[in-house]
């Protein structure tokens, strides 16, 4: 972040807070122009800073559950692992694609409305790769929790969140809700005339529906999706075993308030916490972890991790 200056990192912080703002919203926002904004902007985009804009849904009204694949290869050439990720990112099932470091080389979630279809999916990709998978770990994620990136500002702020899973209402969509949602979903700073040209009806409709779907709470908001190599920063996934839970809600709450933590989930079968941290680097990783164990000596036992080299897919 040290070739960003402080206006770049407004730009950004606004614009994970809200990918749909207007130039003019965050210029206001940043205290500049609406010239500035737009030029910065186009150039952070230019540069591969910003690689992206998406929305953030919630699944689970809609009728969807979170799978996470974890995947460790084995005797797998780079031609093999790059057919692999071909695969899944032409499946409209797959909604996150990584290229991991540790214990796993391949993490990847499905959104699935029973299990029977997530077993369709699981026997038409073993199929294929069957030779090529030392082991896989599968979890079920029950909550998941984005927060706005303060660490991007010098003072940070009270971070915004997003929780993008929880238990479901009986909320349902039409084809319509659902062509406008699978569109906005990596092109979430998309005109309404765009989106209305794409799925073939009117302005109108697309800003009614867009507005309906918020009211819902079914879009929760819209974010940049930031290149990690480019700003300076690391992405690194933590399973935190507790010795007791009797804190939890204390340990909780003490690390979801941390600058450099953006998400916390809950599954089953995986950890007692789970929550992803973006740091400077290693060394900052383990003194920010260091931190946690030194505060809740008697309850945190260990951890462990594993770190993003690539992300093919993120939401």
């Amino acid at each position: 972040m040290d070739k960003f200056d402080l206006l770049d990192r407004k730009i950004l912080y606004e614009l994970d807070c809200n990918g749909r703002a207007t130039y003019s919203q965050v210029a206001k926002a940043t205290r500049s122009s609406k010239t500035t904004v737009k030029y910065r902007v186009e150039r952070l985009i230019k540069e591969n800073v910003i690689s992206g804009f998406h929305t953030v849904i919630d699944f689970s009204p809609i009728g969807y559950m979170i799978y996470r694949f974890c995947i460790r290869l084995r005797k797998c050439p780079q031609t093999i692992e790059n057919e692999i990720i071909k695969y899944l990112l032409n499946d409209e099932q797959i909604y996150v694609v990584f290229k991991v470091d540790g214990p796993y080389h391949l993490v990847f979630a499905v959104k699935s409305k029973n299990a029977w279809e997530l077993k369709k999916f699981w026997e038409e990709f073993n199929e294929k790769f069957f030779e090529y998978i030392q082991s896989n770990h599968m979890s079920i994620i029950l909550d998941y929790w984005e927060f706005t990136r303060t660490y991007l500002l010098p003072t940070p702020r009270e971070k915004k969140q997003f929780i993008t899973l929880k238990k479901p209402d009986a909320l349902l969509i039409d084809d319509t809700d659902k062509q406008i949602l699978d569109y906005i979903s990596y092109n979430a700073r998309a005109s309404l005339i765009e989106i209305a040209d794409k799925i073939g009806k009117s302005t109108m409709v697309v800003r009614h529906r867009i507005k309906n779907l918020e009211k819902k709470k079914i879009i929760l908001g819209y974010r940049a999706v930031l290149n990690y190599e480019k700003i300076g920063y690391y992405y690194y996934k933590v399973d935190l075993s507790l010795a007791t839970i009797r804190n939890l809600p204390k340990i909780r709450q003490h690390i979801l308030s941390h600058p450099n933590v953006v998400y916390i989930e809950k599954s089953l079968t995986t950890a007692d916490f789970e929550f992803d941290l973006e740091v400077r680097n290693f060394i900052e990783f383990t003194s920010i972890m260091d931190s946690f164990k030194s505060k809740f000596p008697e309850d945190i036992l260990d951890y462990n991790y594993y770190s993003l080299v690539k992300g093919y897919k993120i939401f």
